[in-house]
């Protein structure tokens, strides 16, 4: 028989890396077939002004309690059908409230991959006028209004590119269209290949909100209030997307009400952020959805922040966050760079985490891979020729947008132009060498990412190839601490290593390596195939060559 409780991955790892004692909520949702998910921490954080709840995606809920503690630990006081898990710094003790009383039970753990097998993340696109007087009566009023329009069959849901159109009503349904034949259809026959699915375990699908206004059955004339007082008006368009988990066992009818409780949610959070805005006028702006989905929190925050407002503002209300998800406090999750969605003209077409899928080391060792999201840069590329010259140019980009998709920077992908341009600019090179095709190496790869980003970086220097397969354990640290991806020169030639398996007993090691030599288009078949994202053992190495290796070193940021 399966456990009644599911533990997300990502919240053992979070719950186990707590080292004081600290208590709060347990966060996720009951599947339709009555097992319990937990997905997230949730904890009392000072400064927090809005209920921690609305952090967290729809359908989510509080199903339990958890208790970080140093021992022995007291039996949790549980409402019926809630659970609780503890960790006493040496093992994890769930417990479960039925109506027969408390019991310890035991849990399964559920890797993100899994977690993605049973749901769909829904995407709710919207456009809302928040207008309203400065007054906290008015927002009220305004918000109050914009959820009852939502809890109504005025909310429509159209299907990106479909004719099936959702209503917030029993039926469910307003027009059928697209792969949707009758409302008993599941989410999961309905979106069963479809979405996007590249490198990453979920599948995405877009409803753009439509507020029916022909659904309003009122007769009465309308009636025009001239009110020649004066007054503030707080002028706010709430432009974003509200993110939901959808069953894939969910009935096609039954969706619209969730969608709505998803753009509800993002109400609730503007609403606070108007409140700010009314108290302190440099927070003004219009207010522009933020989902993240974090490798570490393995589901999706939700956050808005007013646009066009300086980021020491907003780092406040961040700490708060990180604090209220116990989410570590020197790693931005939260920024505008780490949204789901990327910011128009942000989105790079070089492929992703293209080490997915290849065939696994043979080494049997400790294994490290550079964990979040980066992507694959190599020869050829954007419609520029640098064939044969610009290997290590494409592996700083990769570093770059390492950085770029975990939320460090949001500074664009430096083009070879402005690599050389840096170097000009700070004396390491001539003036010369601005518009040509000469090569650069590890060290002048750490001086553009300092000067350009502000990235520090360690180097390690080696003889030989022989050398450098001795240097597992060291290469194994930075990826288990820092986790970036590492540029190594050798020759004429430079790689990007983006993962290493290293046994200590044998000395045996295996390294994970992104090739930017490669000249094809973003064919993810043909690069894990043919060996341009491999797993490569020592002999890749030129043994007669010196290697350099640029380790980028994380900012300590939030």
């Amino acid at each position: 028989m399966e456990p009644r409780l599911c533990l997300l991955s990502q919240l053992i790892k979070r719950l186990q890396s707590q080292q004081d004692p600290t208590e709060g909520e347990l966060y996720g949702l009951t599947t339709n077939e009555g097992q319990v998910v937990a997905v997230t921490l949730v904890t009392k954080a000072e400064g927090l002004k809005h209920d921690e709840s609305l952090l967290l995606p729809v359908p989510f809920t509080c199903v339990g309690k958890f208790q970080v503690c140093k021992g022995e630990h007291a039996a949790p006081n549980l409402e019926s059908g809630q659970v609780a898990v503890i960790w006493d710094q040496q093992e994890i003790h769930t417990y479960s409230k039925e109506e027969e009383g408390l019991s310890i039970g035991n849990y399964a753990t559920l890797s993100q991959e899994e977690f993605y097998k049973s749901f769909i993340l829904a995407k709710v696109h919207f456009s809302l006028d928040l207008s309203s007087k400065e007054t906290s009566s008015s927002i009220k009023n305004v918000i109050q209004s914009l959820r009852d329009q939502l809890e109504s069959p005025a909310a429509c849901f159209r299907l990106h590119n479909t004719n099936l159109l959702l209503e917030n009503s029993e039926e469910g349904i307003l027009s059928l269209g697209g792969p949707v034949s009758d409302g008993e259809e599941t989410v999961a026959s309905v979106f069963k290949g479809s979405g996007k699915k590249k490198t990453t375990p979920y599948i995405v699908v877009s409803f753009q909100l439509m507020l029916n206004r022909s659904s309003e059955t009122s007769t009465d004339a309308p009636v025009v209030r001239i009110d020649n007082r004066k007054t503030n008006v707080l002028s706010t368009i709430f432009s974003g997307e509200a993110v939901v988990y959808l069953e894939k066992s969910t009935q096609i009818s039954h969706i619209a009400e969730l969608l709505a409780q998803g753009v509800i949610q993002q109400l609730l959070l503007a609403e606070f952020w108007l409140g700010e805005q009314v108290s302190d006028k440099k927070l003004r702006g219009t207010l522009t959805s933020v989902n993240s989905l974090h490798f570490i929190a393995g589901h999706v925050v939700n956050v808005i922040y007013p646009n066009d407002v300086d980021d020491k503002y907003l780092e406040t209300y961040r700490k708060s966050v990180h604090r209220a998800l116990l989410f570590p406090s020197d790693r931005p999750m939260l920024r505008w760079a780490n949204r789901l969605t990327p910011a128009p003209g942000s989105k790079s077409s070089a492929l992703t985490n293209t080490h997915v899928g290849v065939k696994p080391s043979k080494v049997n060792g400790d294994v490290r891979i550079v964990p979040g999201t980066y992507g694959y840069h190599h020869y050829m590329q954007d419609r520029f020729d640098d064939n044969k010259w610009g290997c290590a140019y494409r592996s700083l980009q990769t570093l770059v947008s390492w950085f770029r998709y975990q939320g460090y920077t949001e500074k664009p992908i430096p083009t070879h132009k402005e690599i050389q341009k840096c170097l000009v600019d700070i004396g390491d090179k001539p003036s010369s060498f601005l518009g040509s095709r000469q090569w650069i190496g590890s060290t002048e790869v750490g001086y553009v990412l300092d000067n350009m980003f502000g990235i520090s970086s360690k180097f390690i220097f080696v003889s030989s190839g022989a050398e450098l397969t001795c240097k597992g354990r060291e290469l194994l640290m930075h990826f288990q601490i820092q986790g970036t991806p590492i540029m190594v020169g050798g020759g004429v030639l430079a790689h990007t290593i983006i993962g290493v398996d290293w046994n200590a007993q044998t000395g045996d090691i295996s390294f994970l390596i992104l090739d930017p030599h490669y000249t094809g288009s973003e064919d993810l078949n043909t690069i894990q195939t043919k060996g341009w994202c491999c797993w490569k053992g020592p002999d890749f190495w030129d043994p007669a060559a010196y290697y350099n290796l640029c380790l980028p070193q994380r900012p300590s940021c939030i």
